[in-house]
């Protein structure tokens, strides 16, 4: 139960992603996805759902609303088109919600209970967004964000001689560019994107944390730097879909680092996938992360694809792991479907080719994702 209610951070993190241009499109859609590791596994369930709204022009003429609501969480970003140039947002966001912050490290494939802990979130920001007119049809934005976030931290019922992390608030700074776009959804197949973006973070009332008497490294201020390029390329009556990405850090720990792994669709940077890894197993502090995806029809009727997928990734893992660098290798298949009431359905498998488990090399993990557009 404390995975499924674990994952509906991954709404905060969306939010990071998807919308660093304002999205004027108008969306009702209700998203569930879970996964679940198999065969010598000890990841436990997870999985998330939540109901995402878009309005273009409300509340009021040239403002869009923004809405995500999962019970526990609820993020919200009002966007203010000035009157002088509509390609100039400004706006206001914010959200929060229980165990947005929480760590549920593993060592080996196995879940190490006695350093996992719960936290809680919230955070408000302020952004300004513009549009670059370009000849072309290609969309080129560039955003600034600047907010706050306060973290809230208490111990699970296995958390054991663990020093917390000390609440505290996190002021950051971001810059982001996107050139393009890649239409969200589990049926889309178009768009293209260059994403880049980097932030800077300064904590207030942070210490170190971890075992009693071996705390991993205590950094106070800390960097990212992100970028990918991917496309969705029609081939015929099938679509591929390359992806390269990389993430580089300074002072990263297990809460600021880059998560990876899994099989959960659109979920960046909540988690990147890897398939036949956990959810968020690895604790990257630099990465570089290659995803190729093929999707081809079985059956045009009933909407039924098939779909193939293998991944590679080259990460640094932050303290107290080795720091050393290491290569992971992913792949998956799955098939798509529409289901009753028009609702587009995903169950996949994928298998790491070099996750440890118990022992023994390989990871399986089951995975369904389910989309309802209103």
């Amino acid at each position: 139960m404390k995975k499924i209610l674990l994952a509906v951070a991954i709404l905060f993190l969306i939010n990071q992603a998807v919308f660093a241009q304002v999205d004027v499109e108008r969306r009702r859609t209700v998203i569930l996805q879970t996964e679940l590791g198999a065969y010598h596994s000890d990841e436990e369930l997870n999985a998330f759902g939540y109901y995402w709204y878009n309005q273009n022009n409300f509340p009021w003429t040239n403002s869009a609303l923004r809405v995500i609501f999962a019970g526990i969480f609820v993020d919200s970003e009002l966007s203010i088109f000035l009157p002088s140039s509509t390609n100039t947002a400004v706006g206001i966001g914010g959200g929060g919600g229980l165990l947005l912050d929480s760590v549920t490290p593993y060592n080996m494939g196995k879940y190490v209970a006695k350093t996992s802990f719960y936290g809680d979130a919230v955070n408000i920001r302020g952004f300004i967004n513009q549009t670059i007119p370009n000849p072309s049809p290609i969309p080129i934005n560039v955003r600034a964000t600047y907010g706050v976030a306060g973290s809230f931290y208490r111990k699970t019922s296995d958390t054991k001689n663990f020093d917390l992390p000390d609440d505290m608030l996190v002021q950051f700074v971001g810059a982001e560019l996107r050139v393009g776009g890649i239409e969200p959804g589990l049926t889309s197949v178009r768009g293209a994107e260059l994403y880049l973006s980097a932030d800077v973070n300064y904590r207030t009332g942070f210490d170190g944390f971890g075992p009693v008497a071996a705390n991993y490294p205590q950094h106070s201020e800390y960097e990212r730097l992100f970028g990918s390029l991917g496309g969705k390329i029609p081939i015929g009556p099938t679509v591929l879909f390359p992806r390269i990405a990389g993430g580089l850090g300074e002072n990263l720990d297990q809460i600021s680092a880059w998560k990876i792994g899994g099989n959960l669709v659109g979920v960046e940077p909540y988690a990147y996938m890897l398939h036949g890894y956990y959810t968020r197993e690895l604790f990257a502090s630099d990465f570089a992360l290659g995803n190729l995806a093929w999707t081809f029809p079985i059956c045009h009727k009933y909407g039924i694809t098939g779909n193939l997928y293998a991944d590679w990734a080259l990460i640094k893992l932050t303290p107290p792991s080795s720091r050393d660098w290491d290569n992971y290798f992913g792949f998956g298949a799955a098939v798509g479907f529409r289901g009753p009431w028009q609702v587009n359905t995903l169950v996949g498998y994928g298998y790491g080719v070099n996750a440890v488990r118990r022992g023994d090399r390989g990871g399986h993990e089951i995975s369904l994702a389910l989309e309802k557009n209103f």
